[in-house]
């Protein structure tokens, strides 16, 4: 894409990816999602931090996802096509292993992987700054905190580089674990520096200095708990979650403006929306919309292997929806040329 990236039209690209993949264990539709969350992600410079993190991050994800197949494979005995017959004098295991076993592990570890896939096009595709400027006045203080919180492990693994680097200048080689003391110790006082600069940054910018005390007046408060109880009376009294959603929003609706510390803040620089982030949003909101319909009119998105495998369901709508992901990729493969 040209010019920096809109945190609103990948925030919502998120969000409708997200609602994708956890309204369905359909492998075909996962698989779908899957490749066109893979094609935005490859489709951006990686050419930060992030890159190394969500590296790692995705690496750790397919070994979890790995674990998650075997793991179901070998504990659920049921489904109707029968690959091998363990002994059941083995423990947990024993029994009959099954090809609807293997085929339910794999579709929860291609959700994983669709969920992290996600999750990085989103963290390498919006810059920080532009997501704390879609925090509201109120929020600016938590979302700030938030923010440096999702920079932690970014920052980790890049400060893990420069420590590797500068040892292997001066010959050292990591043969065992007691090697890697070297490596730790600069690695941990180098991240405590970025940290340190980071707050001694914020506070010579004031950061905090012109918050207001609470502004939540006693009635407001008073009726904002009291709905919060009821809402949590609502729940434990088995009442279905439905009956506390009215109870629980008023009480958010009071307790929140008046709990958050208010933070007047100028912005510098608004954001711009483009051709392509018009495109991407109105086909991302397009996805959303056939999923919704497909939600309430069918159970196309339902699978299920157990008791016996048959081929996934599969229509026009959600498939459709599934393949918009993937305009944000062929928008940055265009405008690359």
């Amino acid at each position: 894409m040209t010019g920096p990236p809109n945190a609103v039209s990948w925030s919502v690209w998120a969000a409708v990816g997200t609602l994708a993949v956890v309204t369905t264990r359909n492998p075909l539709y996962l698989t779908l999602a899957g490749a066109a969350a893979g094609s935005a992600y490859l489709s951006h410079d990686h050419g930060t931090a992030a890159r190394g993190a969500w590296r790692l991050i995705l690496r750790l994800g397919v070994f979890v996802a790995a674990v998650g197949v075997g793991f179901n494979l070998l504990t659920v005995h049921t489904g109707d096509r029968v690959l091998i017959n363990l002994p059941d004098a083995i423990p947990i295991v024993g029994g009959a292993i099954t090809l609807n076993a293997l085929v339910y592990g794999a579709a929860s570890a291609v959700a994983l992987l669709d969920l992290l896939l996600i999750a990085a096009t989103f963290s390498v595709a919006v810059d920080r700054p532009s997501l704390l400027r879609l925090v509201p006045d109120q929020f600016v203080a938590p979302g700030v905190a938030a923010v440096v919180a999702l920079s932690v492990f970014p920052q980790t693994l890049r400060a893990a580089a420069e420590v590797r680097e500068a040892q292997a200048t001066r010959g050292f080689q990591v043969r065992s674990a007691r090697d890697l003391a070297p490596l730790l110790v600069p690695t941990l006082r180098l991240g405590l520096e970025h940290a340190f600069d980071l707050a001694e940054a914020m506070e010579s910018r004031a950061f905090g200095s012109g918050i207001a005390g609470y502004r939540a007046d006693r009635r407001r408060l008073a009726l904002g708990l009291a709905a919060a109880a009821a809402a949590v009376l609502l729940v434990g009294i088995d009442r279905p979650l439905i009956a506390a959603l009215p109870a629980a929003a008023a009480a958010a609706a009071l307790l929140g403006p008046g709990l958050v510390r208010h933070a007047p803040r100028e912005r510098y620089r608004q954001f711009t929306w483009g051709h392509s982030d018009a495109v991407c949003l109105a086909t991302t909101l397009t996805a959303a919309t056939l999923l919704l319909v497909t939600l309430v009119t069918s159970d196309v998105l339902a699978f299920a292997p157990y008791p016996s495998l048959t081929w996934p369901p599969f229509a026009l709508a959600p498939g459709l929806a599934d393949l918009l992901l993937v305009v944000p990729a062929v928008i940055g493969a265009v405008s690359t040329r």
